[in-house]
């Protein structure tokens, strides 16, 4: 089956290329979701229309379908656990992720059986499990299977393809836990240093806007120069300062007729001096 060897070769490219064009992880999710949709179809063409041995037609099902589809059901859920993050405070989200997290876990408690059968490597039960129409009542089936197209599903692909889904969005969560509990510690730690501005605000706007203008920071997204708004957010939340209308400090540093950057000029000065002083 060279063409589904081509088929997956050609997704696997176009997945990674928009992985590295991104702008978030919400447009990742949507973008790739349409590159395997459209894979899934010309998929779907070529499992309709050829014409299969049993052998062929269970490994098509066990082994080729799931790894297309798992990626769709994966691109999908992380759309949603994406779009309903909650913004704020650092323990919602964390709730809300292990919430999720929860769901995957009784899912596989639900499909033990069928779970530990895949990952052990058994094949007996191939047959009732991965040839189309081998519906049997007493062994049971996916309930989706009932909505589907029969000529291109069988009782368990879409279970074993939702397995592999959810493995794939468990790795995701707990990475993004990880990070969650790596950013909280890093606040705690800048608690526990105590370090406040002392200065004035309007020097601290002189200073913010010397920064973004000689593109000090960049966007980690866009790869772009940061803006003001962003690094303003980024020393709020750092220093735990409120800047107000830092713009309308900006006009009002505008307007000096004498020393406009009275701040910045100390800062030189006093590195200067620093230098300048015999080392002790």
């Amino acid at each position: 089956m060279k063409e589904i060897t081509t088929l997956h070769a050609r997704l696997e490219t176009e997945l990674n290329e928009i992985s590295d064009t991104a702008v978030d992880v919400l447009d990742l999710a949507k973008r790739s979701h349409e590159a395997v949709e459209r894979a899934m179809k010309e998929l779907k063409k070529f499992a309709v229309s050829y014409s299969f041995s049993d052998e062929e037609e269970i490994q098509f099902f066990k082994e080729i379908k799931p790894i297309f589809y798992s990626k769709l059901i994966y691109y999908v859920r992380l759309f949603d656990i994406e779009s309903n993050f909650p913004a704020a405070p650092a323990k919602a989200q964390t709730k809300y992720l292990n919430k999720q997290l929860s769901s995957i876990t009784r899912f596989l408690e639900d499909n033990e059986a069928f779970y530990k059968y895949y990952r052990s490597g058994a094949s007996y039960m191939d047959e009732i499990y991965f040839l189309r129409n081998k519906f049997n009542i007493v062994v049971g089936l996916d309930t989706c299977y009932l909505d589907f197209d029969p000529l291109f599903c069988t009782g368990y692909d879409h279970k074993l393809a939702t397995i592999l889904a959810n493995e794939q969005l468990a790795l995701y969560i707990e990475k993004k836990l990880q990070k969650s509990n790596d950013t909280t510690n890093k606040f705690s730690m800048l608690e526990e240093l105590g370090l406040n501005w002392a200065d004035t605000k309007t020097s601290f706007v002189e200073l913010l806007y010397a920064l973004q203008s000689l593109g000090a920071f960049y966007n980690v997204k866009t790869k772009a120069k940061a803006d003001v708004k962003d690094i303003a957010r980024f020393f709020e939340v750092v220093l735990n300062m409120e800047l107000g209308n830092y713009y309308r400090l900006f006009y009002d540093i505008r307007l000096r007729k004498k020393e406009r950057t009275p701040f910045l000029d100390k800062l030189k000065d006093s590195v200067i001096r620093r230098m300048d002083e015999p080392d002790l």
